[in-house]
């Protein structure tokens, strides 16, 4: 019997794709950096987000692939700041579910 050996690495949680929503619109495609429990650096000098101001609302869309599974958690948050690479946004709520997956996230980075 061929068996897969268990291990933390096949458990832990994997960012596969991030989506920011604005203004009601649409989500749209968008590369981050320096995701954590607070927020997200979402990376990028043009564009909707780009304009928005300080405190503005945000819905960030995060698909993780953990367990062999792909599961999108939704993340309220809104603009901190704007920076030279792009905006800070930080999170203003989650569900327990989108919690766990980005605490798991941290740690295993």
């Amino acid at each position: 019997m061929n068996r897969r050996k268990h291990s933390p690495e096949n458990d832990a949680p994997r960012l596969v794709e991030t989506l920011v929503r604005c203004d009601y619109r649409d989500f749209q495609h968008c590369d981050v950096r320096d995701l954590d429990m607070h927020g997200v650096l979402v990376l990028g000098q043009d564009g909707a987000l780009t304009r928005l101001p300080k405190d503005a609302p945000v819905d960030i869309a995060l698909k993780l692939r953990a367990n062999g599974k792909l599961q999108t958690h939704v993340v309220r948050a809104r603009v901190e700041r704007k920076g030279r690479n792009g905006i800070n946004l930080v999170f203003t709520g989650a569900d327990i579910d989108t919690y766990s997956a980005l605490l798991h996230l941290s740690l295993n980075e």
